[in-house]
């Protein structure tokens, strides 16, 4: 996944978790507490669905230092996934499917059903 990739995703899920904001609200270098308004709830909702739907990265580095003012901006945010992401490998950047696999007697037991 590319750095604007991730930096429009984080977008829409800001937008998505904290309503009242417009899409230009929403600027790389905006702080999430001070510009946006967001509180721990919002964050927390907003790093749930990143680990969902992003990547299943540990956040608390990123939201320790983001406690510090001005750290927690949009694109500190992006960067880190950005960073955790290029420094995984790519099998760990996958989300693991599951096998399917055939033995011929779960084919047997199949033809015999039918």
């Amino acid at each position: 996944m590319h750095r604007q990739e991730i930096l429009d995703h984080v977008r829409n899920i800001v937008l998505g978790t904290h309503t009242g904001l417009f899409p230009d609200d929403v600027a790389e270098f905006a702080s999430m507490t001070y510009d946006l308004g967001m509180d721990s709830f919002h964050l927390e909702s907003m790093i749930s669905r990143l680990k969902e739907e992003v990547a299943d990265i540990e956040f608390t580095p990123w939201y320790i230092k983001a406690s510090r003012r001005g750290h927690d901006t949009v694109g500190s945010l992006v960067d880190f996934i950005d960073e955790r992401l290029t420094a995984q490998p790519s099998a760990a950047r996958t989300r693991p499917q599951a096998e399917t696999t055939f033995t011929a007697e779960s084919t047997a037991l199949e033809l015999e059903a039918a």
